[in-house]
């Protein structure tokens, strides 16, 4: 053989190895109807994989996780520092004490206690008032006259002993101190009588204009707070604390729902695939810090030609095998048919290539054993 022809040959070689494995991929993808085989088709098992973190975010305090753990539903894998958040709740605790306290009060009204106060305040300026319009009573008129009476005349004998004791000063019988002490004893006298004398006139003129109209408006405004008191708070006031109450709880609520997301919890049983903080790690919000694996949702994903898609259904049963467990089969369904075709252009027309068209089918499997992994290779067998 020429040196030529050896290498027409080595290229032939891997041509025809590319046409064998063409030959074997077409024959597993397609199903052989005439002979009432069910439909066979390769695929690997897949999982659904969560990635939990925090909404809030912060520096992390404890990782209570490692990789490969299996871990329960509300298992705590990450805790945040948590310290501002919970000093914070505890002020906002203080303000609903104080805002449902202010509410009680309100809606309860006064105590029997302050109503009963403000009557009797109302009275006693109601008799204040009655007192003025009825003017000074007989009586004090009479007793503040004799009250002047009297002052005039303590007043007129000390005039009269001070007009003596100058005289006798005058012939130097009486010394110069005691004129001047009965002088000041009438200038008193004389000032206290012409008070009596004008209360007396007082009296007889009665009770002014202004103090009957100033004693009125005490009397209107004791009466307006004791009706205030006897009729309890506003219904606008009693709205206004209740809506503080109910602010003040929803605060709460939200620093609730804030210490809560300081502790990343396992949302259902899986297994920890990935842990990426560790303690003293400052994490944004919303940055995944563990990833899990969900080996109760396993499906196979399988791509089915379009020529064969007619055979295939949501619901349809199937088996699955894997090469971990060859004589054992699992049960499975499918769940899921894509809705678009994969790989080719949508004007292909010619058979052969419509065989390469594919649609994503997703099969769910049964791992009630939890034998089979995510990753598995995987054998699909439709029933017809």
């Amino acid at each position: 053989m020429t040196s030529e022809g050896g290498a027409r040959a080595r290229r032939a070689i891997p041509l025809g190895i590319v046409l064998v494995a063409a030959g074997i991929a077409l024959a597993f993808w397609r199903s052989r109807d005439d002979a009432g085989d069910a439909l066979v088709f390769a695929g690997a098992i897949e999982t659904r994989e969560i990635q939990a973190g925090s909404r809030v975010g912060g520096r992390v305090t404890e990782v209570l996780v490692q990789e490969g753990q299996m871990v329960q539903p509300g298992a705590v894998l990450v805790r945040f520092e948590a310290a501002e958040l919970n000093a914070q709740r505890l002020q906002i605790e203080a303000r609903i004490a104080q805002a449902e306290a202010d509410a009680a009060k309100l809606e309860r009204g006064f105590r029997p206690e302050e109503i009963q106060q403000a009557e009797a305040a109302a009275r006693r300026e109601q008799a204040a008032l009655a007192e003025l319009r009825a003017g000074p009573r007989p009586q004090e008129i009479q007793q503040a006259q004799a009250d002047y009476d009297a002052a005039r005349a303590e007043a007129a004998n000390a005039e009269v002993a001070a007009r003596r004791l100058e005289q006798l000063h005058g012939t130097g019988d009486v010394a110069a101190q005691s004129v001047d002490d009965a002088r000041a004893r009438r200038d008193a006298l004389g000032k206290r009588a012409e008070a009596a004398r004008k209360r007396v006139e007082l009296l007889h003129a009665g009770t002014r204009q202004e103090e009957l109209r100033a004693a009125e408006q005490r009397v209107r405004q004791a009466q307006a707070n004791a009706q205030l008191m006897r009729s309890g708070y506003r219904r606008e006031e009693i709205a206004a604390a209740r809506a503080r109450l109910e602010e003040a709880r929803a605060h709460l609520r939200e620093r609730d729902t804030q210490l809560a997301e300081m502790q990343v919890r396992a949302p259902t049983e899986a297994r920890v695939e990935v842990v990426s903080v560790r303690p003293g790690d400052l994490v944004p919000a919303g940055k995944p810090v563990v990833t899990l694996l969900e080996l109760s949702q396993l499906w196979v994903r399988i791509y089915v030609p379009e020529p064969r898609l007619a055979h295939v259904r949501p619901g349809q049963k199937a088996s699955v095998e894997v090469e971990s467990f060859p004589k054992r089969q699992f049960s499975g369904t499918i769940e899921q048919i894509a809705a678009q075709a994969e790989f080719l252009p949508r004007n292909v027309q010619t058979r052969e290539d419509r065989e390469h068209q594919v649609f994503g089918v997703k099969v769910r499997v049964d791992n009630s054993s939890g034998l089979l992994k995510p990753g598995m290779a995987a054998t699909v067998r439709l029933e017809s």
